[in-house]
C-alpha cells in the first residue's frame, strides 16, 4: 500500500477532501482484494464524493463540508 501519512492536509477542506480520496482508494482496493464487494462500494462512493469536493472546492459551500458543524 502507498503511504499517505506524508500527505496530510494542512488545514483547508479542499486539500483535506484530497487526502480523503487518496486514502479511501487505498481501502476500497483492500476491501475488494478481501472480498467485502459492498464496502468497497461504499468506499468508492466516498472516494467520489471527496474527488469532487476536491476538485471543486466551492461544492462545499452549499451544504457538503461547511454545512456539517452543527448549525442551522
Amino acid at each position: 500500500m502507498t503511504d499517505v501519512s506524508s500527505s496530510r492536509p494542512r488545514g483547508d477542506p479542499a486539500s483535506a477532501a484530497a487526502y480523503i480520496a487518496t486514502i479511501t482508494t487505498e481501502l476500497s482496493r483492500l476491501a475488494e482484494n478481501h472480498g467485502l464487494t459492498t464496502l468497497a462500494y461504499i468506499l468508492e462512493m466516498a472516494r467520489l464524493e471527496a474527488k469532487s469536493l476536491a476538485d471543486d472546492p466551492l461544492a462545499g459551500s452549499e451544504g457538503g463540508l461547511t454545512r456539517r458543524g452543527g448549525g442551522t
